[in-house]
């Protein structure tokens, strides 16, 4: 009987003690975690969320939630196969499941960079605590092994010289280059070969646009990502290994990759003495920069749901007789064309003609009554220019656009130069202070992107900033000196006035003393 009950205690105890001693390990590591609490869903709220589900989820997470939606081959990265349980954004420790909250967060806030929308604005935080109610029924794992602890993103230290030359080094020490590069663009050594827990493709994230990152680009979010790992990814956590310091100055480092994206709606191009050739030139510094979000184009077969290039960030300078276009965009894999993959690619697109009434042509490469003058980059080099007037009426034709572009760690920057004035029929003409449409395609040859399935993006405007003439830096100080001249005659009248109304007040009245 003695020896039974040793057995039981021996088995409890290595059951609790890994547990435990993984708490004190957060503890003495500075980690501050506190427990969670689970809610309890109501047969009402099972039942209402099962219904949200079907209307709102199931076209890409499949009605038994596992993942295969009639939309699901279509989307990439895949849909959750909630059956399994296994979610990568969490507060909890490697290998647990989400909270409550985490999912609440997921869906609230959606996904970047991939088809999973942000559902607060367009349902009640009710009706997304039902939906989290319902989604977590498809695993009996948040009922039998529910996450116990979660991690507070507490401590964040403020992003001095120390803190990111510690997450530098950090950064090199954990060899976070393998896979995300030396810069942080994705592009590592080890970056083509990764699977996922489902054997499906997987690339690392791209640091340098944070607003892409799935589970959010925060100092905050990038701290829980190295605490937590990404659970069904090759993607650790480093919480074993480091301590709670060391990974807030990782991700200050790692937020220190990034920038801030500058959104807008109109490319402004300055002007200077002679625009460059070298897409690296230091005059390229001040231009103004315009990030163009890109979607897939899904009007016309075969189409493209999720492109891989969703950024493009463009800059513009002119001189007297040449303008300047500067594209840049990130990509993982060069492709040139030396392999049996398309060759990477990029265009411009402005209309040919005037815009009559001011209607822009179609964007998907104009149309019958209005064309675009196309012109397209390739990364073999060839520079080309068309005449389009739809996706299925591309006449190529003599090209006046000179380039140069150059692939370097992970991201291209294409230079494309022509005359200002138009040298030909159905060509575009750029002149200092006229709004001309403008629009992008990207193809990612590495994808497989090629003629139609291209990324796109709606029209946007270039403006070339007229010169201020000189007359407008004249009539203000003009506008002062005549506003100082007026004001000094007029109060030297003034003084004259008072002065002669005081003279005559000292003066007696019709001659005459006043006597005793």
């Amino acid at each position: 009987m003695a020896n039974a009950r040793l057995c039981v205690l021996l088995l409890i105890g290595s059951t609790l003690l890994p547990a435990i001693a993984v708490a004190q390990d957060f503890a003495a590591k500075g980690f501050k975690v506190v427990p969670t609490s689970p809610r309890q869903a109501t047969p009402e709220d099972l039942a209402a969320g099962k219904l949200l589900y079907e209307e709102l989820c199931s076209q890409c997470h499949g009605e038994s939630g596992d993942g295969q939606g009639v939309m699901a081959d279509l989307l990439k990265p895949r849909p959750r196969d909630f059956r399994r349980g296994i979610y990568k954004i969490r507060r909890t420790p490697q290998g647990e499941l989400p909270t409550d909250e985490d999912l609440f967060r997921i869906i609230s806030n959606g996904m970047p960079a991939s088809s999973m929308p942000a559902w607060r604005g367009l349902v009640s935080d009710a009706q997304i605590w039902q939906l989290v109610d319902y989604i977590e029924s498809f695993s009996e794992d948040f009922a039998d092994y529910p996450a116990e602890e979660q991690f507070l993103l507490e401590g964040k230290p403020d992003p001095t010289p120390e803190s990111l030359e510690r997450g530098e080094e950090i950064y090199i020490k954990a060899e976070c280059a393998k896979c995300h590069g030396e810069s942080g663009r994705g592009n590592g050594r080890s970056a083509a070969e990764l699977v996922d827990e489902w054997d499906f493709p997987i690339y690392p994230a791209d640091l340098t646009e944070p607003w892409t990152l799935r589970g959010g680009g925060s100092v905050e979010d990038l701290y829980r990502t190295v605490t937590t790992g990404v659970n069904g990814t090759p993607m650790p956590s480093f919480s074993d290994a480091w301590n709670s310091d060391d990974l807030w100055n990782l991700a200050n480092y790692l937020h220190s990759l990034g920038r801030k994206p500058f959104w807008g709606e109109i490319l402004r191009g300055s002007k200077i003495a002679a625009v460059p050739e070298d897409a690296f030139s230091d005059v390229w510094e001040a231009a103004p920069v315009l990030d163009v979000r890109l979607l897939g184009q899904i009007i016309q077969e075969p189409r493209l749901f999720n492109p891989s290039v969703q950024t493009l960030s463009a800059q513009v300078l002119f001189d007297d007789n040449e303008i300047a276009l500067l594209l840049t965009w990130r990509d993982r894999f060069e492709n040139t064309g030396e392999d049996e993959l398309p060759i990477d690619r990029v265009s411009v697109l402005f209309p040919a003609q005037e815009l009559e009434e001011g209607k822009k042509p179609y964007f998907l490469m104009g149309d019958r009554r209005r064309p675009v003058d196309a012109w397209q980059w390739s990364a073999n080099g060839r520079t080309e220019t068309f005449l389009a007037r739809g996706m299925d009426a591309v006449t190529p034709r003599t090209s006046p656009v000179k380039s140069q572009g150059v692939y370097r760690d992970g991201q291209y920057r294409v230079v494309l130069r022509r005359s200002l004035k138009a040298g030909q029929d159905n060509e575009v003409e750029f002149s200092p202070g006229t709004m001309i449409p403008i629009a992008w395609n990207v193809w990612d040859g590495q994808e497989g992107e090629d003629g139609k399935r291209r990324a796109v993006s709606r029209w946007y405007y270039l403006l070339l900033e007229p010169e201020t003439p000189l007359l407008t830096w004249l009539w203000p100080i003009v506008v002062v000196c005549l506003t100082a001249g007026g004001e000094f005659f007029g109060l030297r009248r003034l003084r004259q006035h008072w002065a002669r109304q005081q003279t005559g007040a000292l003066q007696p009245s019709d001659g005459t003393e006043s006597q005793a």
